[in-house]
């Protein structure tokens, strides 16, 4: 079955409405198109406008997922830019710490969380530091719009590639290998919590609660730039005061939005809550 380019852009402009990302054109032709042949497949349609028609009335909610988990992109591995792992450790959650309560846990979310490295890594940190988590309870949430990723995060189990940039004593004691995979032991898994959100559904995220520090690296960038104020700004409003945000590299909060303030920390540029009070 062939699908022009005005289905495709149909398509991707849906997914633009609904998950906030956008596909340029030539990647529509190049990279989806296979894609979404395969999807239509898989579900037996032989038809494109049947598909679309059902997928506007959400006649099976497992469509419209595999579609998102379809354009959604998945490219990490532990440590990954660890100077902000090395920031959050060293000098962001220590302050935390002074400011919070001793009753109340500090919380960290990973949005989106991809495959799991990135919270796992998270994990490792904690423990290997050891005092804060002697000292008080953390809660350690990633959460990603893909329920694929998601059960492979749950799943832990990840190739040689993944772990590379690991220490092979931190790989000796936190991963069990196996035929060239790597899987997370069970102690380290039970230290992190994952579920299937669309950071964009402003409800489901205010049901996650309040967080001390949110990581989103590398989101912002697939976003066009309505969806990305709109997820600014509920990271702000499930942000605690004096919370942080993490962002990729390459990402850049708009001047104009005065939600937060950027600050050099350690080796990193962190943004923290600006208070509305």
């Amino acid at each position: 079955m062939e699908i022009d380019s005005l289905k495709l852009k149909k398509l991707r402009n849906y997914l633009n409405d609904e998950i906030g990302i956008y596909v340029e054109d030539d990647k529509l032709k190049s990279i989806y198109e296979r894609k979404i042949k395969k999807l239509l497949e898989k579900f037996d349609y032989d038809n494109f406008n049947k598909f679309f028609k059902d997928l506007l009335l959400r006649k099976n909610s497992l469509l419209k997922q595999e579609l998102i988990n379809v354009f959604t992109v998945n490219e990490t591995y532990f440590f990954r830019e660890k100077h902000q792992f090395d920031t959050l450790i060293n000098y962001i959650l220590p302050e935390l710490d002074k400011i919070r309560p001793l009753s109340e846990v500090i919380s960290i979310l990973c949005a989106p969380v991809s495959t799991g490295e990135e919270l796992y890594s998270i994990a490792i940190l904690l423990m290997e530091e050891g005092k804060l988590i002697k000292k008080r309870d953390f809660l350690l949430l990633g959460i990603d719009i893909d329920s694929n990723v998601i059960s492979k995060a749950k799943e832990g189990i990840y190739s040689a590639r993944s772990v590379q940039k690991l220490p092979p004593e931190i790989i000796k004691k936190y991963f069990i290998e196996k035929n060239g995979k790597y899987m997370v032991r069970d102690f380290l898994k039970k230290a992190v919590n994952f579920k299937v959100v669309n950071i964009l559904d402003r409800y489901a995220m205010k049901r996650l609660g309040m967080f001390d520090v949110i990581f989103s690296r590398n989101m912002l960038i697939y976003f066009d730039e309505k969806s990305k104020r709109e997820a600014l700004a509920i990271f702000y409003s499930i942000l605690k005061d004096e919370g942080y945000l993490f962002l990729g590299h390459a990402e850049r909060i708009p001047n104009d939005i005065k939600l937060f303030k950027s600050l050099k920390i350690g080796e990193s540029f962190v943004y923290k809550k600006v208070s509305d009070s």
